[in-house]
């Protein structure tokens, strides 16, 4: 924590109003988008309050987060799927970001044989 206060210690008030301000739009959108799908969840499903705040902490902050607000709220009954939508979450993210990366390589390579084989792009 020291470390991380030293850092912002030597930050710019001007610098961080410029790219601050692009940075708090930019999360202000987010949640907003994360609120409107959460009403729609709850209106559309009849979802209630309590599985939709535990969803949306999972969403945010993680199996753990969500599970320790599950225990702390006393909703014991959804610790272990505020576990596993957290990892699921986690899997799905670290495959949908990985997943475009591995395409473009492979395009990239069938690319370079193609043109190394004498094969032009169209």
């Amino acid at each position: 924590q020291l470390f991380v206060a030293a850092i912002g210690a030597a930050g710019r008030v001007r610098g961080l109003a410029r790219s601050g301000a692009w940075l708090a739009a930019f999360s202000a959108v987010q949640l907003a988008v994360h609120f409107c799908v959460l009403g729609a969840a709850k209106t559309f499903f009849g979802l209630p309050i309590r599985e939709l705040a535990v969803a949306s902490n999972a969403a945010v902050g993680g199996p753990t987060t969500a599970a320790a607000m599950a225990t702390a709220k006393g909703w014991d009954d959804l610790v272990l799927p505020a576990l596993l939508v957290g990892i699921l979450g986690y899997a799905t993210g670290t495959f949908i970001s990985i997943g475009p990366f591995d395409v473009g390589k492979v395009v990239v390579c069938l690319v370079r044989l193609g043109v190394m084989c004498g094969i032009s792009a169209p």
